[in-house]
């Protein structure tokens, strides 16, 4: 799929958006505590653009792997514009009671998953509650393909494979499979009219056609519905991506090759916005959740990790010494950008589009 410089711009738009909500979590958490806060970022590294808002230096910055909120703790050395100088002890956020420091770091990650809530009501009520049951398109023909050969076109909707209908893409994908190399009967919609065409899968079961798979969806039936629903799909997603995590851990080997960057999350947003543009209030969900759930593990630089700190402050009564926990914190930081450049890397060379082919066995939309 050729990229769109729409669908690019959405997804980048969409996911700083998620990560502007996720530190101003942090930042609303600390205000509420009367804590300054000296700067608001957007990226990490030197500043593309900026501005100051009363003690705040908001700003956008060029490494495009998360944002900050950095306190007085973080700049002890320099002056907070709009804030004496000689500040309080209880400016500093290190100063303050355990409970408080632990509503700061983890505000963040709060405001991801209520977010998350937020937009997936939204789209239940504009778009109504995904069914379960799944209908699949044609986008784009292969040429000189058994979907060719058929008379398959582009914006049919395939119905039944050898007078089975499906449910689900991989059902469909299943019955391809079990006739592969025999002519079988393909019910596709075609405008107002059912249309049966004569189809013979590949010896892969394969058809030779880009799909378009779409949740099917019913309307809401009142308030509790929505609520209910919601709360659902949110336990469901949240399950799904802490179970995918978990796997991804178990087998360390093979991290890099199934780990995706920035660039392979903007490609991805893509073909979502290329598919079905309303598709990406789906995408910002899958987003918002999986970055709340990537910011609570037990890493340096990470929000778990600073709460692990403080859950070793509250057992030994006091904190580890500064320069042990700076060094510890510099060095995770140093681990998760270097991961975080080392993805880049990776996905300009195996993401469609960009200067490597792609993968025909991880492609998100590869031909059938």
């Amino acid at each position: 799929m050729v990229a769109s410089f729409s669908g690019i711009l959405m997804t980048v738009l969409v996911l700083g958006v998620l990560i502007a909500i996720h530190e101003a979590g942090h930042f609303l958490a600390a205000k509420s505590l009367a804590i300054p806060v000296r700067q608001f970022a957007i990226g990490f590294g030197p500043r593309i653009l900026g501005f100051q808002w009363r003690e705040t230096e908001v700003r956008l910055n060029w490494i495009p792997l998360g944002g900050y909120c950095a306190f007085a703790d973080d700049q002890q050395d320099e002056p907070v514009e709009g804030v004496a100088e000689d500040l309080p002890p209880e400016a500093y956020l290190r100063n303050r009671p355990i409970w408080q420091r632990v509503w700061v770091v983890s505000a963040g990650v709060v405001f991801n998953f209520v977010s998350a809530w937020f937009i997936l009501l939204g789209s239940n009520v504009g778009l109504g509650v995904p069914t379960g049951n799944q209908a699949v398109g044609v986008k784009a023909v292969l040429p000189a393909s058994p979907a060719a050969q058929a008379g398959l076109r582009p914006g049919d909707r395939l119905l039944a494979v050898d007078g089975s209908g499906f449910e689900k893409f991989e059902e469909f994908r299943r019955q391809l499979k079990a006739h592969k190399g025999q002519a079988i009967p393909v019910a596709v919609r075609r405008g107002d009219a059912t249309v049966v065409l004569t189809a013979t899968p590949d010896a892969e079961g394969r058809l030779g056609f880009q799909p378009t798979i779409r949740n099917e969806r019913r309307p809401l039936t009142g308030v509790v519905d929505a609520i209910v629903q919601t709360n659902d799909q949110q336990r469901k997603i949240t399950v799904m991506l802490a179970d995918a995590l978990y796997r991804l851990f178990s087998a360390p080997g093979k991290m890099m090759e199934q780990t995706g960057g920035p660039v392979a999350i903007v490609a991805m947003g893509d073909q979502v916005y290329q598919d079905d543009p309303w598709l990406l209030l789906e995408f910002a969900v899958v987003l918002s959740i999986e970055l709340a759930i990537i910011n609570l593990l037990p890493l340096p630089a990470l929000d778990g990790g600073h709460l692990v700190f403080l859950g070793l402050e509250a057992l030994r009564g006091r904190p580890l010494p500064r320069a042990i926990e700076e060094r510890i914190l510099v060095a995770g930081f140093l681990l998760v950008m270097g991961l975080g450049v080392a993805l880049i890397v990776k996905d300009l060379f195996t993401v469609p589009g960009m200067y490597g082919p792609p993968k025909p066995s991880v492609a998100p939309a590869a031909p059938r």
